[in-house]
């Protein structure tokens, strides 16, 4: 084990190669996993899915409370992010015309200042 240290301290290209082979390594071996999960998950929601419209009759009734919950709290989320998004764009419509007479007003004056700058003092 020593020896092996020792060659690795002594050659560094070497170890640095072996730590680059062993991380691809261990990448490909993690992606390969994780595609493997994804797709578990993925199954499982079909089937559920499946289940859910074969015969949704039979689904327990704290199951089909949750889901109903679930919609009707999506749709509070949803209808709270709507009345946030006015809310800036009415500050932001408010605000848009005094900066962007603000920045048209810069933009003169620059405009002003290059075409002086650029007049030589023949003309």
């Amino acid at each position: 084990m020593n020896s092996i240290i020792d060659y690795f301290t002594a050659h560094q290209f070497t170890a640095g190669v072996c730590i680059f082979v062993a991380i691809l390594i261990i990448y490909f071996l993690f992606k390969k996993v994780m595609k493997l999960a994804l797709l578990l998950i993925l199954v499982m929601i079909m089937l559920t899915g499946y289940a859910y419209f074969k015969e949704s009759g039979r689904m327990p009734r704290s199951i089909q409370q949750v889901l109903q919950k679930a919609k009707e709290e999506t749709r509070m989320a949803v209808e709270k992010g709507r009345g946030v998004y006015n809310d800036v764009m009415s500050i932001f419509d408010k605000r848009r015309k005094p900066v962007t007479d603000y920045i048209d007003k810069i933009t003169e004056q620059d405009k002003e200042a290059a075409k002086k700058k650029k007049r030589s003092p023949w003309d």
